[in-house]
């Protein structure tokens, strides 16, 4: 399953809130174009969730979660700021 650092959860969140999102609707991955894109959704019976401070973040169903399985989400520090970014996570053979 994907692994998502502290920083990325609480990327997550903010993001919700910038948005003025519901309290029920989580952020998804979505493949887009051979991309992985975030999309605002609502929790799916089987969905994996992660949460940040009681709130859920980010849902995976189950086939994103085996897609996703050998990635980390992390944080990076860009010149437009800060933004989320998935990485191989470390000890992948793949």
């Amino acid at each position: 399953m994907l692994t998502v650092t502290a920083a990325a959860l609480e990327r997550l969140s903010q993001k919700l809130a910038r948005r003025k999102a519901a309290d029920d609707v989580s952020l998804r991955f979505r493949r887009v174009a051979g991309r992985w894109r975030l999309r605002r959704s609502r929790v799916r019976p089987d969905d994996a969730t992660f949460s940040h401070k009681g709130r859920k973040v980010l849902l995976l169903d189950e086939a994103t979660a085996k897609a996703m399985a050998a990635l980390t989400l992390v944080v990076t520090d860009t010149e437009a700021g800060e933004r989320l970014k998935l990485r191989k996570s470390k000890g992948d053979q793949r």
